[in-house]
């Protein structure tokens, strides 16, 4: 009697966690659900009204094979009144002992799938470089926010 009672409870544990992970799998996602369309922001004097750049520094490292990598960290604030920033591009530009650009890098530092940066809000985010030109000037370099959406 009683192995027939722990061959019943462990066939209903069984259909119970087949049920939760079918369940799981077929639920809609926030990725599956339509999201509201983006207002794309790329004039300069309106990105500085949604959003702050800052603290930007740069580190120096080494992998595992013994090459040598930059780390460029910034700080990003949201500065308008009202508007959750969905997504900020940033552009770095690395000078040569003369001042000219010789190195520009452009990557999206605060992606879509991230929850909004509400106002008032910051986060911090960082970019690697490994391969950077020998005639670089081991400064810190130009960073600039080149597009926002909200």
């Amino acid at each position: 009697m009683g192995e027939r009672r722990s061959a019943i409870i462990i066939g209903i544990s069984i259909a119970l966690a087949v049920g939760l992970v079918l369940a799981w799998a077929f639920s809609p996602s926030a990725s599956d659900q339509p999201s509201q369309p983006l207002t794309e922001v790329i004039d300069a004097s309106a990105i500085q009204s949604l959003v702050q750049l800052s603290h930007v520094s740069i580190a120096t490292s080494e992998n595992y094979v013994g090459h040598r990598l930059r780390l460029v960290t910034a700080q990003l604030k949201n500065v308008s009144p009202d508007k959750p920033l969905r997504m900020i591009e940033v552009k770095m530009t690395f000078t040569d002992f003369d001042g000219k650009s010789i190195h520009e890098y452009t990557d999206t530092a605060f992606e879509l799938r991230r929850r909004p940066l509400d106002p008032g809000t910051e986060f911090r985010f960082n970019f690697n470089f490994e391969n950077l030109p020998r005639d670089w000037n081991y400064r810190i370099p130009i960073a600039e926010v080149t597009k926002v959406a909200y």
